[in-house]
């Protein structure tokens, strides 16, 4: 997974190994910066009654119960499960992409299958993370958990392997806003650089005096990347939404005795829908979107950051790779081998 040495004892970075390391670090990143705006987000998706100045009050409650740290609860259990979430998804979607690549194209058939299959790897391995992460989010002073052990053996006492599964179906379909994701920041990246192409190539030639000349290699800026990766994933966040509202609906925190009140999936968002209507069903989308688009920004901006970075660490080692080639060949080129002949005479080795 390292990949291959230059010939001079240093090893390569190989592609999939870094998308899986930056992935990791970005998102740790990311998300203990977007922390706060997660819980309110959490808090206001549990609520049943909406209003005007949801976010304030929900932020004034956290601040008067449980003061600032209660901005950071389930912290832990995020960044614990951000790691291996987004390593695992940037690792599954290059591998997939580059394994696909030659049969499918850059298509946007490619980036779907892409993004599909990353996001049912990684939210398969990590739902009892975020599970246990929603369920500290939500409940709030006493009586509550006393820890993560105690959430963790709680849950396994009272709910079983399945309390940890809970809202893994919805999180499947949220794989759709990965996909359309996905998609919609390859399109954009892929116009903007042909749009670089194109105005090096007119500055080449404005430069030559009006010839026509190669266009210098073009590429996309930080700004570009920012913008880029925000507005694909507003775009697709904004289209499916709902899903995280019953995600977080149906891993609540069932009352004593009794059965979840939200079981399913389409059991949810039907109920949802019925009881709340479509404001239910948005529920603390603002205060998502504020999260999540400046959390990917800065996410994608890094990994793509990380693997130009990477990019240029093995086009040096084969740049030293071929400079030690060429100064070989300078110290043997005193020396020259005489093939032997057909009568079997030994070949020789004959000073210039």
């Amino acid at each position: 997974m390292g990949g291959k040495r230059d010939g001079g004892g240093k090893r390569m970075v190989n592609q999939q190994l870094a998308s899986f390391l930056a992935g990791g670090l970005a998102g740790a990143v990311s998300s203990t910066i977007t922390c706060p705006l997660e819980v309110v987000k959490t808090k206001l998706q549990a609520s049943t009654h909406a209003s005007r100045d949801a976010v304030r009050v929900v932020a004034a409650d956290i601040l008067r119960a449980e003061g600032i740290r209660g901005f950071f609860r389930g912290w832990i259990p995020t960044v614990i499960g951000i790691l291996p979430t987004r390593s695992i998804y940037f690792w599954a979607y290059s591998s997939t992409k580059h394994a696909l690549s030659a049969r499918l194209g850059d298509t946007a058939a490619l980036h779907v299958l892409s993004a599909a299959l990353a996001g049912v790897f990684s939210n398969t391995f990590t739902n009892p993370i975020w599970a246990l992460k929603t369920r500290m989010q939500l409940q709030a002073g006493a009586g509550g958990y006393s820890g993560y052990g105690d959430a963790i053996r709680t849950i396994w006492r009272t709910e079983g392997i399945s309390g940890f599964f809970r809202g893994l179906s919805a999180s499947y379909w949220g794989v759709s806003e990965g996909a359309i994701h996905f998609v919609v920041y390859e399109k954009l990246k892929k116009a903007i650089h042909a749009r670089n192409a194109k105005r090096a190539l007119a500055q080449d030639a404005s430069a030559a005096g009006g010839a026509s000349g190669t266009a210098s290699p073009s590429s996309v800026t930080s700004l570009e990347y920012l913008v880029t990766a925000g507005m694909s994933k507003l775009l697709a966040s904004a289209l499916t939404y709902p899903h995280e509202v019953v995600r977080t609906r149906m891993r609540e925190i069932p009352a004593p005795g009794q059965l979840p009140k939200y079981r399913g999936m389409i059991q949810s968002l039907i109920l949802i829908g019925k009881e709340e209507g479509r404001a239910g069903l948005y529920a603390g989308m603002g205060t998502h979107l504020a999260r999540v688009v400046p959390n990917t920004a800065i996410m994608f901006l890094t990994f793509e950051t990380t693997i130009k970075l990477v990019q240029k660490y093995n086009n040096s080692l084969k740049i030293q790779a071929r400079s030690r080639s060429d100064t070989k060949q300078v110290v043997s080129f005193g020396e020259r081998t005489v093939a032997p002949r057909r009568s079997g005479a030994i070949s020789r080795t004959l000073s210039r």
